[in-house]
């Protein structure tokens, strides 16, 4: 595909309006779905505005397990619509995460809510009923990318994940989107907490015509809350560690708004290096043994806890995407961060691709080590809108050129045939 059909393409979708979500205010059951709500009037479960759960629906298999549930897949019988289905134990209050999502408008990166459902599909469980991704998550995708050992994810397929992700936070954060893009009013700003390759939510992928398309959606908003900058975790929720800033400490994991900025960036540095932007946390764990013989845990601690520690106290150091595949980066061979032969291993068998300098610095910027110089979210989403923009235009100006060269090479032929 030329850059002056891609640069169309692109430039035809990427305001799309929401799809395949719906968010009633109220959860009654018989499930009552608000079809006022809905973005577009043929979705989901049209002329069906009672829906029982889960006897309208049928089940059909689980799809991912965790410590705190599992997550099932169920078609309604009579649309043949296939929803997500959240199980987790059942509470007497309703879930923190149903709360955030049910009082949310709806947005085109954020996963649909359809629903809750006490005491169901069984008395001691809780049903949160969510928008479908057919792909599975960011960390499925990339997986599947490397163990191919395929060729990299291309440019416009991370400004598209860049930008879809940051609309996102700008979104929980600040209340953008296409509507108010400089922000709702009165907004009480979400935190997510959680921002990681696994909750990212797929919900197509494609690679016609050599141009990767990619539509995602944030999920998992289990740890997600509504900002107090005075008291931004009062839960003490730890998230994933490996994406923590470097502000963040096991002692006061301090998870606000400037965290999940860094988080997303940290995506994009996984999806382009294969590595996060932080120090193997075995080569920290092992320099502490080396120099003291007792662990600075208890013994008893379950091993993904441990993992989660050694993480937390890993040195942050972000290495830039502009680079050529085979030059050298002295960063990961610091000895006094780290020596990250795990990096540099990367490095060697599975190079990544030289990006633009725009996508680097809009990375680099997200990844800035000092949370009062990193940009919000508002303000780095227009950055990454208006570096893409220029990318695309010089990308159009350039295949422009190409083909006046084409055709003046062409009709200089004609003229000497004549």
């Amino acid at each position: 595909m030329s850059s002056l059909s891609r640069y169309k393409a692109q430039s035809s979708t990427k305001r799309s309006t929401p799809s395949d979500r719906l968010r009633p205010k109220t959860t009654p059951m018989p499930l009552q779905l608000n079809t006022s709500r809905k973005p577009q009037v043929s979705v989901m479960f049209e002329n069906h505005s009672t829906v029982s759960f889960p006897k309208d629906f049928t089940y059909n298999q689980q799809l991912q397990k965790g410590s705190e549930g599992h997550v099932e897949q169920w078609t309604h019988t009579a649309t043949k619509t296939v929803i997500a289905v959240k199980v987790i134990q059942s509470s007497v209050s309703c879930p923190n995460e149903v709360q955030i999502l049910r009082d949310l408008p709806p947005h085109k990166s954020i996963v649909g809510y359809l629903g809750y459902c006490k005491k169901q599909p069984h008395a001691e469980e809780a049903s949160i009923l969510l928008e479908y991704c057919p792909q599975g998550d960011l960390f499925t995708v990339r997986h599947g990318v490397v163990d191919k050992d395929s060729m990299a994810f291309s440019e416009a397929f991370m400004w598209s994940i860049y930008s879809q992700l940051m609309g996102a936070l700008a979104f929980l954060h600040e209340g953008i989107d296409n509507q108010h893009p400089m922000g709702h009013g009165e907004w009480k700003p979400v935190v997510h907490r959680d921002i990681k390759l696994e909750n990212v939510l797929v919900k197509r992928l494609s690679y016609k015509n050599e141009c990767p398309g990619i539509e995602v959606r944030l999920g998992d908003f289990g740890m997600a809350g509504y900002y107090d900058s005075k008291d931004p975790n009062p839960l003490g929720y730890t998230g994933t560690t490996q994406y923590w800033p470097p502000e963040v400490t096991w002692e006061t994991k301090r998870l606000d708004l400037a965290s999940d900025v860094w988080g997303v960036a940290a995506i994009m540095h996984q999806l382009a290096h294969n590595f996060g932007p932080l120090v193997d946390p075995q080569v920290t764990a092992n320099k502490w043994f080396q120099q003291n013989n007792e662990a600075p845990y208890h013994d008893s601690w379950p091993e993904h806890l441990k993992r989660s520690y050694w993480s937390s106290k890993a040195p942050r150091r972000p290495v830039p995407i502009n680079l050529e595949p085979s030059a050298p980066v002295p960063v990961l061979a610091d000895d006094r961060l780290g020596y990250d032969k795990n990096a540099l291993a990367l490095r060697r068998h599975i190079p990544s691709l030289k990006y633009s300098d725009a996508l680097s610095d809009c990375m680099m910027a997200g990844l800035t080590m000092s949370p009062d110089e990193r940009p919000e979210s508002g303000i780095l989403l227009r950055k990454i809108e208006a570096a893409y923009s220029d990318v695309l235009f010089e990308d159009l100006c350039l295949e422009y050129e190409r083909e006046t060269v084409l055709e003046d090479g062409e009709l200089w032929r004609m003229r000497e045939t004549d």
